[in-house]
């Protein structure tokens, strides 16, 4: 009987450390919405890393899932990192999107950059922005977003199979 409650004792422990490394190290989630497209897409699924933002291991251009509140409740968002605390950042008349005075080069970007920002990120937030710029409400909507709200940086795209990456 002893020999079974050791058995026992071990799965359980073993369960318990794959857990807590899953929780803090490699979380799916669900992506919802259109707002990071094309670089996510609705419906896809990824992995994020708790640990990361826990350790306030993020910067600009990192993509990051955090609780947004609302009238109507709590979310999951997702979104980039524009700039972090400090930064002083503009969104300029052509679309272009400069922070502490270098234009951004964005790739990734989907749609024109519109709205009026010229701020300097309070002390411990960041400004992000979805890639689907003429889709995404973000910090030109809600304002800068405090760091203790990020929930994890994402940084494996896991579903659907065919863009993996």
């Amino acid at each position: 009987m002893n020999v079974h409650l050791q058995e026992w004792g071990k799965a359980i422990l073993q369960a318990a450390v794959i857990i807590v490394i899953l929780f803090f190290f490699c979380w799916p989630m669900r992506i919802s919405g259109s707002s990071m497209e094309s670089t996510m897409k609705d419906g896809e699924i990824v992995l994020m890393s708790r640990f990361a933002t826990m350790q306030e291991k993020y910067e600009t251009g990192d993509i990051v899932m955090f609780h947004y509140y609302d009238a109507d409740g709590g979310k999951t968002v997702v979104k980039r990192i524009i700039a972090t605390e400090g930064d002083h950042i503009r969104i300029l008349a052509d679309g272009g999107v400069e922070v502490n005075g270098a234009r951004l080069q964005e790739e990734y970007i989907h749609g024109r950059t519109d709205g009026l920002v010229d701020m300097t990120v309070p002390r411990g937030t960041v400004f992000v922005m979805g890639d689907n710029r003429g889709e995404s409400f973000d910090s030109r909507n809600m304002g800068a977003i405090p760091c203790e709200d990020l929930k994890g940086k994402v940084f494996f795209r896991l579903f659907p199979l065919g863009r993996i990456r």
